[in-house]
This record gives structure tokens, C-alpha cells and sequence, in this order.
């Protein structure tokens, strides 16, 4: 049986801006990441734009490291991640 570790990481609209600079998109495009309705029903639009290429990079990158996105939720200016990885065996 296996051990694992788990990790929350929180990423604001301001860093995936900030990487979506970094991979050479202009700044001051308004791609939208995601759409919200008032009852918490949310999706992505227009795929794929600057934004969500960004958002990957920031998952792939995590990914690299052993990470595996179990859980992500979408708020007002940032996105919420939980992750796992497996540690080694227990006993």
C-alpha cells in the first residue's frame, strides 16, 4: 500500500496574466478563462486562448514535479488546486 502526500495551492488572475507574459502573449488581451453564472455553474469559452495555454503550463509544471490535480474550483480572482503524489509504501 502506498503513502501519499497532498498539497493546496491557490493561483490569482494576476499570476496567470503574469505567465501568460512569460510565454510571449501580448499583455492587454481580454480572452475570458471561464464564465460564472450566479448559480456557480461555470465553463470555459473561446478554448484555446492565452489564458487557459497558461493555466496548463501552471498544471503541467506542478505535474512535473509528481503532482496530480485531484480538485480544482474557480472563485471571483483566483482558482483553488488540490494535489496528490505518492510518497512510497507504507510498511
Amino acid at each position: 500500500m502506498h503513502k501519499y502526500e497532498y498539497d493546496i495551492t491557490s493561483y490569482s488572475t494576476e499570476q496567470v496574466l503574469a505567465r501568460r507574459s512569460k510565454m510571449g502573449y501580448p499583455p492587454g488581451a481580454k480572452e475570458p478563462v471561464m464564465y460564472c453564472d450566479s448559480e456557480g455553474v461555470c465553463f470555459f469559452d473561446q478554448m484555446p486562448n492565452p489564458n487557459t495555454q497558461a493555466i496548463i503550463e501552471i498544471f503541467n509544471e506542478k505535474g512535473a514535479e509528481g503532482w496530480r490535480l485531484c480538485s480544482v474550483t474557480f472563485r471571483g480572482n483566483d482558482m483553488l488546486c488540490f494535489w496528490v503524489r505518492k510518497m512510497g509504501k507504507v510498511g
